[in-house]
C-alpha cells in the first residue's frame, strides 16, 4: 500500500492502553508501566517509541490513550510530561472506583465519596468498565468528532500487542 492511503487508515485509530495496574507483582511501587524491561526503557517508553514511530513514518495522528486507575493516575501524569516534545500525542482518562464491602455488614466501608479520605476503602474495577469510563470521560465524542473510528486495546505491559496495519485494513473493509 503507498503511504497516504496507510496514514488515512491510521489517522481512523485510536490507541488505548490499560494502565490502572500497580506493578506490585514484578516488585514495583507504582504504575507498572513505569518498571524498566529493556535497556532502562519502561513500557510506557516502549510504547511512545511504537506510537511515534507510526505517526513519523506514516505522517499520521496516532494518539496514545491510557486508561488510569486512582492508584496510577498521579504518578503517570507527572511521568507523561516527559514525552511532550515527541510526535504522539498522549490523552489520559480514569477508569471508575467501586466502594469495598464489609463481609459482616455488607455495608460499603468508605464514609464519604472522597477517595482521597479512606483510598483503602475504594478499589478500581479493573478492565470491565472500560466502555463506561471511556465514554463519560468525553474522550469518546472527542475523538469521533475528529473522525476516529477504531479503538486498538491491550494491556500496558504487553509489548506484543502493536498496531498491525493488515488487522486494521480488514477492520476497514
Amino acid at each position: 500500500d503507498d503511504k497516504e492511503s496507510i496514514r488515512q487508515m491510521l489517522d481512523k485509530l485510536v490507541v488505548i492502553k490499560l494502565n490502572g495496574g500497580l506493578g506490585t507483582s514484578m516488585g514495583c511501587s507504582g504504575p507498572k508501566s513505569v518498571i524498566p524491561v529493556r535497556n532502562d526503557l519502561t513500557f510506557l517508553d516502549l510504547t511512545v517509541q511504537q506510537i511515534e514511530h507510526l505517526n513519523k513514518k506514516y505522517d499520521a495522528n496516532v494518539p496514545l490513550v491510557l486508561m488510569n486507575s486512582f492508584n496510577t493516575d498521579d504518578d503517570t501524569m507527572k511521568i507523561i510530561r516527559k514525552y511532550s516534545g515527541f510526535n504522539v500525542s498522549i490523552k489520559t482518562f480514569n477508569q471508575s472506583r467501586y466502594p469495598r464491602i464489609n463481609k459482616e455488614s455488607l455495608m460499603p466501608i468508605p464514609k464519604s465519596c472522597r477517595t482521597d479520605d479512606d483510598i483503602e476503602a475504594w478499589y478500581p474495577p479493573g478492565h470491565g468498565d472500560f466502555y463506561q469510563a471511556f465514554s463519560n470521560s468525553g474522550l469518546l465524542e472527542e475523538f469521533v468528532d475528529q473522525g476516529k473510528k477504531y479503538c486498538f486495546i491491550s494491556n500496558i505491559d504487553n509489548l506484543g500487542a502493536t498496531v498491525d496495519l493488515n488487522i486494521l485494513n480488514m477492520c476497514l473493509d
